[in-house]
């Protein structure tokens, strides 16, 4: 009885066959479609070409006349191999994992996996341990993209769920090379029973999840991109003025709550106009992009640091009291200090003006910038190359008097 209902479902070979390569072709007009008049994007570049690839496999395997002789399904599964490792490729590209050593692991599995399977065609031709190369091969082949989309610091919900099904998928081709040395049935894709179906059935869901996840991770990563641009500014990868504000406005809401301090330093570089003037405007970008990488490396993933504009620059120490304020921009000055001409033929430096608080109803953002500049307008006055902190008065004093540090 379970060997009819089994046959009651079984597949038509070469109709699947046909549907996948023409699924595939249709992913091919799709990024076709996508590709014209934008520009080129090697995870898309890399994907168009797994996509023909593919769809050349089954091609094959769908003529009568060619999908049942050894040659040709030799050269199928060399070239399926080969578009599997393109489609890898191009998700680890798009989760940005891709390096040159990730070229060479590539290379060499390519090579190796067409190469043995061609191999055992040629001297040990047994279904068995083909099913076994091509499995063990597509299971190597996403080992990388799934610990990048699982692992990595910039992974998101859609990247980790889609690794995991990955995962899932690679273990069950494992599984499936377990099974064609060790099953008492016969494991093999040309005769109808159970594991027939349920391969063909893994080869639509295998294409569904290939297709939907390469477009569901391209725009997340496409979104990534847009939200940089329009949130931070693009010489020095520092906040722009709009995003700093607004996450600095929702910090303040937050540590009001909590009733525990923060602090906001302000910060310039002393005489920057006159290293435009002297050296260039090239130069005095090429400084920009300096001062800030050097001030990026001394924060927390925690600290806001926004670019105001011009040489102004702005911090949010969510956190931080006076003494560990203090502490920052103690560092942050040597940081500036060290090597900052290595290269060059002038030296630079910054001055800062600080303010702690606990914040509170009277204690606006704006008002931490107004008193942090007034502090560092006194610290050009006194020298440049300095840090001057400020204190808030109370709410019916508003003229906030800078004290040295």
């Amino acid at each position: 009885m379970d060997d009819l209902n089994i046959m009651a479902f079984i597949f038509d070979m070469k109709t699947v066959f046909i549907l996948l390569a023409l699924g595939h072709l249709f992913t091919v007009l799709l990024i076709t479609a996508y590709r014209h008049r934008e520009p080129r994007d090697t995870a898309v570049n890399t994907f168009y070409l797994a996509k023909w690839f593919q769809a050349a496999t089954w091609g094959i395997l769908a003529l009568p006349v060619l999908g049942s002789q050894m040659p040709f399904i030799a050269l199928s599964n060399s070239i399926f191999l080969l578009g599997t490792a393109l489609e890898t490729m191009a998700l680890l590209k798009v989760t940005s994992g891709f390096s040159r050593r990730s070229a060479r692991y590539y290379l060499f599995l390519i090579l190796l996996s067409i190469l043995g399977y061609n191999l055992v065609v040629l001297f040990y031709n047994t279904e068995g341990l083909r099913i076994s190369i091509v499995s063990v091969a597509v299971a190597a082949f996403l080992f990388p993209p799934v610990c990048r989309m699982i692992t990595s610091r910039e992974r998101s919900a859609l990247s980790i769920l889609i690794g995991y099904i990955y995962l899932l998928m690679a273990l069950a081709l494992l599984i499936r090379t377990v099974m064609s040395w060790f099953s008492v049935k016969s494991v093999t894709m040309f005769e109808p029973n159970l594991y027939h179906n349920l391969s063909l059935l893994s080869l639509y869901f295998i294409m569904t999840l290939g297709n939907a996840g390469f477009v569901f991770l391209s725009k997340e990563k496409a979104d990534r991109e847009l939200l940089k641009l329009a949130s931070y500014d693009d010489l020095t990868d520092a906040l722009n003025r709009r995003t700093f504000i607004l996450e600095a406005k929702r910090d303040l809401s937050v540590y009001e709550k909590k009733q525990k301090p923060v602090s906001f330093i302000l910060l310039d570089l002393d005489d920057f106009k006159t290293i435009n003037d002297t050296y260039g405007h090239d130069t005095g970008d090429e400084v920009l992009r300096d001062f800030a990488s050097k001030i990026r490396g001394r924060l927390t993933d925690s600290d806001l640091f926004g670019r105001y504009g011009g040489d102004e620059f702005a911090i949010l120490l969510p956190g931080a009291d006076e003494r560990k304020s203090d502490e920052v921009a103690e560092l942050l000055k040597q940081s500036v200090e060290q090597d900052c001409c290595a290269g060059r033929k002038f030296e630079y430096s910054m001055s800062m003006g600080i303010v702690t608080v606990i914040p509170g109803p009277e204690t606006p953002l704006e008002r931490l910038y107004k008193s942090s500049d007034k502090a560092l307008y006194l610290a050009k006055q006194e020298g440049r190359n300095r840090a001057v902190r400020t204190r808030l008065e109370d709410k019916q004093r508003r003229d906030d008097v800078p004290a040295a540090t």
